[in-house]
């Protein structure tokens, strides 16, 4: 691909994406967004299958702009979120109609023409997670907050059983519990630098963090929207939500904290320690083969064959350059 997409190899087995749809943990390449909004530059990352499957029209431009603006910054994202907040209704999983499309030719009586008919099967309603009954338009949204916790919970200090806990509070409880105020203040702690005395700055009992939670997802949320109404005027409106709202409300923080200094440099790291742990695999690879040659050829050499002991010497200089790399790579870990 060309250098002017920064594709990155930024995913590893214990790192969240940052790509809108897939919400997946996968190891591959990416495409970074190269737009900004008044936050700073736009943190999202679209996988390939992403761009290939969902935004089949636009991958071209993804490979050729290098000041490529994802989907989300044009206004024209088709994730669930995206669309449910228009008010149209979502996509669903497009992975088999792009790949495995089932495709039906039907004559039209009107104009005699050939209308295709994709038909996706069904798939197994999912309403069960963590113990706990939700609505199917829910899951996803807590699916996305888990994968979060588990990926950066010890950062944002959520401890061990907090995010089953938040979750059951916020979907069947209307009162603002000690726990929910506490995952939304971390996170608010960690966008802000971990700068704020957060028992001083955002009481748990307080309408303050809930107000300036609604202040921080406003660029994703329409300025006359019903949840940044309702989150403007404290708890009592935060109690009005309903459990989709405060669910999409905490995964917006969610993403506004992906974006901060603290957890873009955790990220970094992580990106670091994959790179040196791919090296390390591939240098021991790389030296294991060499020693296994060079086993073979000195039971072969004859004292005076000048030629083979060349060859010998050359493969132990490369034994050697093999195990400097993973000595480098073992230093940066």
């Amino acid at each position: 691909m060309p250098n002017a997409l920064s594709f990155s190899c930024i995913f590893s087995p214990q790192k969240l994406p940052d790509g809108l749809h897939c919400r997946q943990r996968k190891t591959g390449v990416t495409a970074d967004c190269k737009g900004s909004n008044k936050r700073g530059k736009c943190p999202l990352r679209y996988c390939k299958s992403c761009i290939c499957n969902r935004y089949p029209l636009i991958a071209d431009e993804v490979l050729k702009k290098e000041a490529w603006e994802c989907p989300k910054c044009r206004n024209d994202c088709n994730c669930s979120r995206c669309k449910t907040r228009k008010g149209e209704a979502p996509t669903g999983r497009m992975v088999r109609a792009a790949k495995r499309p089932k495709v039906n030719l039907v004559r039209t009586e009107s104009n005699d023409a050939l209308k295709d008919e994709i038909v996706v099967p069904r798939g197994t309603l999912v309403t069960c997670i963590a113990g706990m009954k939700l609505q199917y338009e829910d899951v996803g949204a807590a699916i996305q907050f888990l994968e979060f916790c588990r990926s950066f919970g010890k950062i944002c200090k959520i401890g061990k059983g907090q995010p089953e806990e938040t979750l059951r509070h916020l979907t069947q409880h209307k009162e603002v519990s000690s726990v929910v105020a506490d995952v939304h203040i971390n996170l608010l702690s960690v966008i802000e630098n971990g700068k704020l005395n957060r028992s001083d700055k955002y009481p748990r009992h307080g309408d303050e963090w809930i107000r300036k939670v609604g202040e921080y997802i406003s660029l994703t949320f329409h300025a006359e929207d019903f949840t940044l109404r309702c989150l403007n005027q404290g708890v009592s409106g935060y109690r009005s939500l309903n459990p989709s709202c405060k669910l999409e409300v905490l995964n917006c923080l969610c993403d506004e904290a992906l974006s901060s200094e603290k957890l873009r440099t955790c990220i970094d790291n992580k990106d670091r320690k994959c790179v040196a742990t791919q090296e390390i695999k591939a240098a021991t690879r790389k030296q294991k083969e060499l020693k296994r040659r060079y086993d073979d050829m000195t039971k072969t050499i004859q004292g005076g064959d000048t030629a083979n002991n060349e060859e010998a010497n050359d493969i132990l200089s490369q034994i050697k350059e093999a195990e400097e790399v993973k000595q480098a790579a073992q230093n940066g870990l």
